[in-house]
């Protein structure tokens, strides 16, 4: 038996994505019908960002940066939403290079730890961007992008910003962790540009729920590896419901277009 679901529901008025092979919005929809697949280098056109800025980004932080710029054009200094950045691993590749080279009895780089917090590709792109406004760094676990969801609602609802930028950005993981049943496959950046429900009645109205469980029963996970992409195929297809089970809540994510 489940405890009461709790649900709330933002108005996704643009979004974006990035993976290697998979760029446009036309190359999301042939993925999302099965027609195309991601493969490839990690290497997004981030021309826009001044090439001294440039030479310090990860493959991560320049997914997060494509996806952050394109939701952003068009939009005026007036418009500048608050930034929510989450990702679980953060920016674990050059963390990894680090305790190898501590392992190899190297000493470990100031300027090379100073780029693999987690609030990395957060405070570069502020930096870059000259934006004031707030901004968030988060890790979630499995439920990473929800928690995000979860800040972005929080921030709207409570009127400390109208408009939120929500950057989900993570990479695979080195050699030696792959294969987990729950690490992410893909590297792979997603934007969203959220606003309170109604607000925008033609965009897509996604809601996120979750219920707990009795921690009397037992519960098997049944978690989505790449769960971030699956919650872009619902936003492609502008309808449908995908349900994760992380073992102590299932998260139940719902699109409608459209739909107030």
């Amino acid at each position: 038996m489940r405890d009461k679901k709790s649900a709330l529901q933002l108005s996704v008025s643009k979004w974006a994505a990035w993976a290697p092979g998979i760029q446009e919005q036309a190359d999301w929809q042939a993925w999302a019908k099965g027609d195309a697949t991601i493969s490839g280098p990690v290497n997004p056109d981030v021309k826009f960002v001044a090439p001294m800025m440039r030479r310090r980004l990860s493959g991560l932080s320049r997914m997060a940066f494509r996806v952050a710029a394109d939701c952003l054009e068009g939009t005026t200094e007036a418009e500048s939403p608050t930034f929510v950045f989450c990702s679980r691993y953060g920016e674990y590749e050059r963390s990894y290079g680090i305790l190898e080279g501590i392992a190899a009895g190297n000493p470990a780089s100031a300027a090379a730890f100073s780029m693999s917090v987690h609030n990395t590709a957060t405070s570069l792109f502020s930096i870059e961007t000259g934006n004031r406004a707030p901004s968030i760094a988060l890790a979630g676990g499995e439920a990473t992008l929800e928690n995000g969801f979860l800040e972005a609602w929080s921030l709207l609802s409570t009127q400390s910003a109208s408009s939120v930028l929500l950057i989900y950005h993570d990479e695979r993981l080195p050699d030696l962790y792959r294969g987990q049943k729950t690490t992410v496959n893909c590297d792979c950046a997603l934007a969203m540009i959220l606003k309170a429900s109604g607000n925008d009645p033609d965009a897509t109205q996604m809601t996120l729920e979750w219920n707990s469980r009795n921690p009397t029963i037992p519960s098997t996970p049944e978690t989505q590896s790449d769960p971030a992409l699956q919650v872009l195929r619902l936003l492609i297809n502008g309808t449908g419901m995908l349900e994760s089970d992380t073992g102590r809540l299932v998260w139940t994510w719902k699109a409608d277009h459209g739909a107030d």
